[in-house]
Parts: structure tokens; C-alpha cells; sequence
């Protein structure tokens, strides 16, 4: 009897350890993209809402590596900072690099792929009202009907 529960000791602890090793396997297989991934990321998600073409691709990118980049500099200058205020400060920072960005966009998109965001944003705000309860639906029944410009802006991708 205490050889069989000597046996299944053994088979359990090599049985786990054998589980640990496998998880850590797969997490190193995922890591946080390189910028130029993210940047390449970024343009394909807005070729595929606005059909971006050959001669944008090439300045768009440039603009979200550059965004990319400067996020991982913000990220790393605020690395270890724990307090509320310090990781307020970051977001505020991150968020700025952001809206530069989508303003270097917009000038690079022609009226008719603005118009595509536009309408983009439409779907999306619609489509978060109906995720919403009833009274929120009312609410944003009556906001549907035009997308401001934060809004439009919200739809640039940024991925980080």
C-alpha cells in the first residue's frame, strides 16, 4: 500500500511539473509587438476601413511607428511608478501622442475616406447603444445622428 501511494506521488509532482513547463512555453511564444509591428497593425486596420492607397500607406505608417515608438519611450520613462497620480500623468501623456497622431492622419485621408470613418463611427456608436440598457438606447437613439469629430478621431486605429 505505501509503494502504490509512493507511485502516485511521484506521478502527480511529475505530472505537474511537466504542466508548468508546458504554460510557460506558450507564454513566451506572445510578447508585446515590436513598434513596427504595431505601426503595420495600425495601417492595415485603417486600409481596411478606408482603402488607403499605395502613396498613404508609406506616410501613415511612418506616422504610427513614430507614435509607437514615442508610446514605448512614455512607458519606459514611467516604468515602476505606482501612484494614481504618476499613472494619470502617463494615460494623459499616451493619450496626447495619440491625438497628435490622428491629426497627422486627417490631413493624409482624402473627403470621401473621411467619409467612410464618419460613417464607421456611426456603426460603432449605434452598436454600443444597443450593448446598453433601455434608457441608454433612448439616449443614444438621439445621438445617432451625426458623429462629432472626437468621435471620428476615435476611429483613426492606434493600437498599442
Amino acid at each position: 500500500m505505501k509503494k502504490l501511494l509512493v507511485v502516485f506521488a511521484l506521478i502527480f509532482a511529475v505530472s505537474s511539473i511537466n504542466a508548468q513547463e508546458n504554460g510557460k512555453g506558450k507564454k513566451e511564444g506572445k510578447g508585446k509587438p515590436s513598434p513596427e509591428q504595431r505601426a503595420q497593425k495600425s495601417v492595415d486596420n485603417l486600409d481596411k476601413t478606408v482603402t488607403l492607397s499605395e502613396d498613404q500607406k508609406p506616410k501613415i505608417y511612418d506616422l504610427a511607428l513614430t507614435r509607437a515608438k514615442k508610446v514605448d519611450a512614455i512607458r519606459e520613462v514611467n516604468k515602476g511608478k505606482k501612484t494614481p497620480e504618476e499613472k494619470e500623468a502617463m494615460k494623459k501623456e499616451i493619450k496626447a501622442a495619440h491625438k497628435e497622431y490622428r491629426d497627422a492622419v486627417k490631413p493624409i485621408l482624402t473627403q470621401e475616406q473621411k467619409d467612410k470613418l464618419k460613417a464607421k463611427a456611426k456603426e460603432n456608436k449605434a452598436a454600443k447603444g444597443e450593448k446598453k440598457g433601455p434608457k441608454m438606447k433612448n439616449k443614444m437613439e438621439e445621438t445617432t445622428k451625426d458623429v462629432s469629430d472626437s468621435e471620428l478621431e476615435e476611429l483613426i486605429p492606434i493600437e498599442d
